[in-house]
């Protein structure tokens, strides 16, 4: 191994590495943005807060909820913290669902 291969390793691998966690971060992002959904199309069709709060813990189980209702619709927000991983420094993933509320 020469004296330029191991530079070059040494500058390549936190880069290949915190690429590795920030692919695994957006895929918790898109798992949040699912359960903030699922949990505001629940409460919107009617169904109690209890069974909007299991599916999404079913989801995510280690989430943290929040529940607006308006006189038209639901607001479910989901978030979630994300731990420090290598480099990179740990932070709240959050999202928002709005959805008009079913009659009948």
């Amino acid at each position: 191994m020469t004296a330029e291969f191991a530079v070059g390793l040494l500058a390549v691998v936190p880069l290949v590495l915190s690429l590795v966690a920030l692919t695994g971060i957006g895929a918790s992002q898109v798992q949040v943005v699912e359960a903030a959904r699922t949990g505001a199309r629940l409460l919107a069709r009617g169904e109690p807060e209890a069974v909007a709060r299991a599916q999404v813990a079913a989801i995510l189980p280690d989430a943290d909820m929040s529940i607006d209702r308006g006189p038209e619709g639901v607001s479910f927000e989901v978030s979630r913290r994300v731990g420090a991983q290598g480099m990179l420094p740990g932070f709240t993933l959050r999202a928002s669902a709005t959805t008009p509320l079913e009659s009948g």
